[in-house]
């Protein structure tokens, strides 16, 4: 239960954090104003980091407010995000950013005891860093792939879609290797990531910031280096492939800064993610690719954790080298994206098909029956409770009913409100007895419906006409490929890849609850008597 509370603690108090702090970062003016170098073009808030920080640190503040490791996290954890409110509200010179960071990981090096003692491959058999050495090269390592991390947020969703993808892995190491406090603290982590990166994915409402960035890097490559480090069956050479590309992105820009004689903090556009844009790569499109990037090295890293460590050197430089070929090759011809007339018809296509709204109203109402029918079938699945959250569902669908009748202004709200705490709830409790009520076929089916409206969320997501709302973002790429991942994933037990789709199924449901309340466009009368009716069932399933 740590596991699924954790997610949902953190992916909650995410969401909920946001929208206040967009209203008070507006009315302060606490905004990132456009210029030739960014890519948006009105003031965003850049407060993000802190709704992610609380949604991340406080599930794990509950869990392990005795484990020293824990415990020196959150100190070092809240030491960024302090330093990056700073940078990000006021504007810190580059050497009290780098002091944060380091204070950040002496902190964990000195009080977590996250040291780099061991390199593999590098070092004679069972030859181990003196600590003379071992100390500065992981405050090095920490500080730079912080940096790194940071340097990697240009684009609306990319430094939270590869944070996301890597803690996601750091987190299956940790199951695997049977470190819970590693597994928790990453799924708390990426609760808060996707809680965040629906209000970032492109047109962002909101940035992450320095506080952001810095706690996403910082975290990871934390975590990583502690489960590296402490597990003789895994390479300690696996974060270089699990962080290579963001690590590579800087490595090449600061060079390139140095060599045409500029300071390596000066700002630019010679990211990685900036290139992509310079060849003809939609914003969405150049975030996909670098997802696409990262999920390689993710895989890469997952299939060669036991292997050698001269084989992960290997597969890393030919990575690099062929990265780095592929755009010097691009900057030297003039190379650009290849944009096909057909493809250009076929947008003309799309345009002209929802400005008739032909797919979407055959799309919407299907949408709509799946999410309603997996709202109804989650509540009729769980086990029998305790008698008193039984009464406080009876209590929750009275509300709403009552709150329909005579405060309709109200309605959008509880209704709200009320979905994202109750029906995760209803599909962890449910997912324990599903076997008992279904067969193998059944559960497939049943999973079946949750993939179909993740699918047709996204097909009315794209088709909307809507100005505001929910788009169909590279979040909706994030969530299939962790559908496809996950339960391939070897290692882990029957159990836990369970734990894991409940998880995706909930994500699933609260992403297309958002869509119909942003399609529905004040009409909420329909959602409010299906999540009425399935409160009384789930709460009639714990009284009998």
């Amino acid at each position: 239960m740590a596991f699924f509370s954790t997610l949902f603690i953190s992916l909650l108090l995410t969401i909920v954090t946001i929208p206040p702090l967009i209203r008070v970062a507006l009315h302060f003016q606490m905004v990132d104003a456009p210029d030739a170098r960014k890519t948006h073009t009105t003031p965003v808030p850049r407060c993000g980091g802190l709704a992610m920080a609380f949604g991340a640190l406080t599930p794990m503040a509950y869990w392990f407010a005795d484990d020293p490791f824990i415990v020196s996290f959150l100190a070092a954890a809240s030491c960024i995000v302090f330093f990056g409110i700073a940078d990000d509200f006021f504007g810190l010179r580059p050497r009290w950013k780098f002091f944060g960071q380091i204070v950040a990981a002496v902190i964990v090096i000195a009080w977590g005891g996250v040291r780099i003692e061991s390199l593999g491959v590098l070092l004679p058999e069972g030859a181990l860093l003196p600590l003379g050495l071992s100390v500065p090269l992981t405050l090095f390592v920490l500080v730079g792939v912080t940096n790194a991390v940071n340097l990697a947020d240009g684009l609306d969703g990319l430094a939270g879609g590869i944070s996301l993808l890597t803690i996601c892995f750091v987190g299956y190491l940790a199951v695997v290797t049977g470190n819970t406090t590693i597994a928790v603290a990453s799924l708390a982590i990426a609760g808060a990531i996707f809680g965040f990166l629906r209000f970032n994915t492109h047109p962002a409402s909101i940035f992450m910031g320095d506080s952001g960035s810095q706690l996403l890097g910082f975290s990871a490559v934390t975590f990583a280096l502690l489960l590296t480090q402490q597990s003789a069956a895994i390479s300690p050479l696996l974060p270089l492939l699990l962080f290579g590309l963001p690590v590579l992105d800087t490595l090449t820009v600061m060079t390139t800064r140095i060599m045409r004689g500029f300071s390596p903090f000066a700002p630019d556009r010679r990211h990685f993610h900036h290139r992509l844009l310079e060849i003809g790569f939609g914003h969405a499109e150049a975030v996909v690719v670098i997802y696409l990037l990262q999920a390689l090295l993710v895989g890469l890293t997952f299939f060669l954790r036991f292997q050698s460590g001269w084989l992960l050197l290997s597969v890393y430089c030919a990575f690099a080298v062929t990265v780095l070929t592929f755009f010097h090759y691009a900057r030297k011809v003039g190379w650009r994206q290849k944009r096909w007339p057909a493809l250009d018809q076929i947008k003309d296509w799309f345009k002209a098909v929802r400005g008739k709204r032909r797919v979407l109203a055959m799309a919407f109402p299907l949408f709509r029956f799946l999410l309603y029918l997996c709202i109804f079938l989650s509540s009729l699945l769980p086990p029998p409770p305790q008698t008193t959250p039984a009464f406080c569902f009876l209590a929750l669908g009275l509300a709403i009913l009552l709150t329909q009748r005579f405060r309709p202004q109200a309605l959008r709200g509880l209704i709200r409100a009320v979905f994202f705490l109750s029906i995760p709830m209803a599909v962890y409790w449910g997912d324990q007895t599903l076997c008992a009520f279904m067969n193998h076929v059944g559960e497939r089916l049943f999973t079946g419906f949750f993939i179909l409206l993740f699918l047709t969320s996204i097909v009315v997501s794209f088709f909307s006409t809507r100005q505001k709302g929910i788009w169909s973002t590279p979040l909706d790429f994030l969530i299939l490929l962790l559908l496809i991942i996950l339960p391939n994933m070897a290692g882990l037990s029957y159990h836990n890849q369970r734990l894991g789709l409940v998880g995706l199924k909930s994500i699933i449901l609260i992403v297309s609850f958002e869509v119909l309340l942003s399609e529905k466009r004040g009409e909420y009368k329909g959602a409010a008597r299906v999540m009425a009716l399935s409160l009384f069932a789930f709460a009639l399933r714990g009284l009998y």
